[in-house]
């Protein structure tokens, strides 16, 4: 993705309106805008039952939109846990309902990886992410 398109600045804002909307505190968040493929981490002061001594992270790409991992080692290794197979970009609400029923130790995702679209496809995911410009 282009870093300095109207895509770009979207994700930013569409990332913002979703960490706002989480109700959990928010450790750090990570967008990189990479050529190959546009990447969000965001680290949330929360964890799931199974696993609650791994941070947990929320992350989406732009191939299958939002996943929930776990940091196993401190160094950046994680373990996907499910995936949100609900749209490439989804309301900030859906993606909130989606942690909160893991932390409460509910499986909301999917475990298998959608392909919504591949990495810089021609499609309306430039569009899509324009209307969160500030």
């Amino acid at each position: 993705m282009d870093t300095m398109s109207l895509a770009a600045d979207g994700l930013v804002g569409y990332v913002t309106s979703v960490a706002e909307d989480l109700g959990v505190d928010i450790f750090e968040i990570d967008i990189n805008l990479d050529a190959d493929l546009a990447t969000v981490i965001i680290l949330v002061d929360a964890q799931v039952p199974v696993f609650a001594e791994f941070p947990l992270l929320l992350t989406w790409d732009e191939v299958a939109g939002w996943a929930l991992r776990i940091d196993t080692d401190g160094r950046g290794a994680t373990v996907t846990l499910e995936f949100l197979d609900e749209d490439i970009l989804p309301d900030s609400a859906l993606v909130r309902r989606f942690l909160w029923d893991a932390i409460r130790g509910n499986n909301p995702g999917v475990l298998a990886s959608p392909a919504f679209r591949l990495p810089n496809a021609c499609d309306d995911l430039e569009q899509r992410l324009a209307r969160f410009c500030n």
